[in-house]
């Protein structure tokens, strides 16, 4: 794609940069003096945002001049223009100013999964359109922004270095926050895009803006899309989330993250922050909150999972794959169907592997092993390890005195709690 950055008369294709319209002189029709440029007003488009307006400092304040085809002229030419078209243009979402909103701010790069920060703006002249087609996160765009480009270029040429663009194309950007006057307006998000990305990736870039920014992408995203990243952010962070988000919006995402995750955040929650947003769960999750808040630290039960699978001991096994089946919403880690007799109780194990290699009508008692391995909730860090380490499970039981099982410790959730005993062990 050919990126002609020269100011030059209205070409389609042209290329420009922001930074070389912002200041230009604009003339009316009689030649006076109507004002600089100074920001742009940019409409929210399905994929690339188009310029509506331009806003001009006069010297008596700033007017908004609606777009056309020759106040386009005059940008790119330095012609007048006829300044009398009707006034009244409000810049009210989805518009926003480009240059206020996006210069010098952080947005997310989905494409390379990380936050970036905005030098310059790339617009796309094409017939009487001017279109946001790339943000400018390089060095280049930063001289540029500071008129000390040619002598940048210069210097690269001395060095016999090339000097790089860096541009991101919008529809890889995802902008956060933009603020217009006072008022705080929120970008339509294209929150497909986000979800895209691996829990990692979305989480490092949480951990990258700072907590307004944070909030702003929080708040975009679908709960449902937020749990796995959570779960990956630091401790301290998710706590300072949940902690500032609404109520209900809290609740959701700690109703869709991991039990004993979700009761982790809340423990570091203040004790007020922490009676509001559980107030505000629904009954069954809030439940298994308590169950998990009341447990010893250090011990089995405060690292359990109080999700996982059971069935009867007279099912099938194709009744045991079809309660696995209905919970893959629910339970985040199956790697087991646990069986219980009629009293409640643990009395047989089967993994998921041995039951997907059964015949459907076959009694899961014929396959369910009965010597298993169980955890007491007061068991320590040391017990726990000590039985992963020994027996190589990816997750174990957690039953009460007589033998009901009230949780299990999976040893992907657990693992960085427990490094430590494995090392010894090792």
């Amino acid at each position: 794609m050919t990126r002609n950055s020269d100011i030059g008369p209205e070409i389609p294709g042209t290329f420009v940069y922001l930074s070389r319209l912002l200041g230009r002189r604009l003339k009316s029709a009689d030649g006076r003096f109507a004002g600089r440029l100074a920001d742009l007003v940019a409409g929210m488009t399905e994929r690339f945002p188009e310029v509506e307006a331009v806003v001009a400092a006069t010297r008596t304040g700033r007017i908004v001049l609606p777009f056309s085809p020759g106040l386009l002229e005059a940008i790119m030419t330095g012609r007048p223009f006829d300044d009398t078209e009707p006034g009244g243009f409000e810049i009210v979402p989805p518009r926003f100013l480009i240059r206020r909103s996006l210069l010098d701010r952080q947005v997310v790069d989905v494409q390379g999964a990380k936050v970036v920060r905005v030098n310059d703006i790339h617009l796309l002249v094409h017939g009487s359109r001017m279109i946001l087609v790339h943000v400018d996160i390089g060095f280049s765009g930063l001289v540029r922004r500071l008129g000390v480009e040619k002598g940048y270029r210069a210097l690269a040429g001395l060095m016999r270095r090339e000097p790089r663009e860096e541009l991101v194309s919008w529809k890889f950007v995802q902008p956060l926050t933009t603020s217009t006057g006072t008022t705080l307006v929120k970008l339509s998000l294209r929150n497909e895009q986000l979800r895209r990305l691996h829990p990692a990736e979305l989480a490092d870039i949480m951990e990258d803006l700072d907590p307004g920014e944070r909030l702003a992408l929080v708040r975009t995203m679908d709960p449902a899309h937020l749990d796995d990243a959570m779960e990956e952010v630091e401790e301290a962070v998710q706590a300072a989330i949940i902690g500032d988000l609404d109520t209900g919006l809290a609740a959701d995402i700690l109703e869709e993250m991991e039990p004993a995750a979700a009761a982790d955040v809340v423990e570091m929650l203040p004790e007020v922050t922490q009676q509001r947003v559980m107030a505000a769960m629904e009954e069954e999750e809030r439940e298994q909150l308590e169950r998990l808040s009341v447990a010893e630290e250090d011990t089995a039960a405060s690292l359990m999972t109080v999700e996982f699978v059971s069935c009867p001991e007279e099912a099938t096994a194709g009744e045991a794959l079809e309660a696995v089946r209905s919970a893959l919403d629910e339970v985040r880690f199956i790697n087991y169907v646990y069986c219980t007799d009629r009293s409640g109780r643990l009395s047989g194990v089967v993994s998921l592997r041995r039951l997907l290699k059964t015949p459907a009508d076959s009694p899961l008692a014929r396959i369910i092993t009965t010597r298993f391995t169980t955890l007491a909730p007061g068991d320590g860090f040391d017990e726990t390890a000590d039985l992963f380490f020994k027996f190589r499970l990816q997750a174990i039981p957690v039953t009460d005195a007589e033998g009901r099982i009230e949780g299990v410790v999976t040893f992907e959730h657990s693992f960085d709690e427990l490094l430590p005993f494995y090392r010894k062990l090792a």
